[in-house]
């Protein structure tokens, strides 16, 4: 009879093994990012937050990453997507600021499945393309279902000054993210489970480069609005950011460098 260890994590199906929790760090050996961030309503950015987090500034960041030589991909790669915002917790005991990511979008279902189950983190797939470049231009999109949904686009990247790299490269040491883990009640309604969690990061970087750029949303086909059973509503989510006032836009930014994604020392925040 299958028995789970408690000192062990497993992955469904669980009753093939587990894996002991200090091998669950997932090391990156070749990361480039790039971030496109902008101002937007305060209120309409807060009504996402679940309860216990507050909006720290009204900011939105479009995150896309290319990782490549991943540990945990037996030297495989994944790129992904994501839409954060700056937020506070208060909790009973915990006080805390990190980006809450209101989705995050991947191309590898490994990388979504953990990060989904175990550390909370909004992870749905899309086909997303490698960083192209031409002309000093860097470019790449995302797609489902084979439309177009948003594409990012960065021009002229300069190389930030020494002292800048070295307050970026102090920065990235805690790229920690929020999650809220949902699962959802079998049979529904409701849910079995709802825990807000912290996902620490750390980014060694080794390059920082900034420059013009922009962003372009692209609604799905209507076919998409009718949302069918267990299905995830794409049609609404993407619409949704896509309406987001943009007040303000800031520089492109794109870094280099090495990343280290610490499942182990994921927690519930209380």
């Amino acid at each position: 009879m299958f028995r789970p260890d408690p000192n062990k994590t497993y992955r469904m199906p669980p009753w093939f093994g587990g894996i002991d929790p200090e091998t669950t760090y997932a090391y990156i050996n070749d990361c480039i990012s790039l971030d496109f961030s902008f101002t937007s309503d305060g209120k309409w950015l807060a009504d996402f937050l679940p309860e216990g987090f507050e909006l720290v500034r009204p900011e939105v960041s479009i995150a896309f990453n290319q990782l490549r030589i991943d540990n945990f991909l037996y030297g495989g790669s994944y790129n992904l997507i994501s839409v954060n915002v700056p937020a506070r917790f208060r909790g009973r005991q915990d006080q805390l600021e990190a980006q809450f990511p209101l989705i995050i979008w991947e191309n590898n279902t490994i990388p979504i499945l953990g990060g989904r189950e175990v550390d909370g983190q909004p992870k749905i797939y899309a086909d997303i393309q490698d960083l192209h470049f031409s002309e000093n231009t860097y470019f790449t999109n995302a797609s489902y279902q084979g439309n177009t949904f948003l594409r990012l686009q960065m021009n002229n990247p300069k190389p930030v000054s020494q002292q800048q790299l070295e307050q970026a490269k102090e920065a990235a040491k805690n790229a920690n993210k929020f999650g809220y883990r949902y699962i959802p009640k079998v049979g529904g309604p409701g849910a079995d489970l709802i825990q807000s969690t912290v996902y620490p990061m750390s980014m060694k970087l080794t390059g920082v480069w900034i420059g013009e750029g922009n962003f372009q949303w692209t609604l799905l086909p209507q076919v998409y609005r009718t949302q069918l059973t267990n299905d995830i509503d794409y049609y609404n989510i993407i619409k949704q950011l896509a309406t987001l006032p943009v007040y303000e836009t800031k520089p492109v930014s794109m870094s280099a460098g090495s990343l280290i994604m610490k499942s182990a020392e994921s927690r519930v925040l209380k």
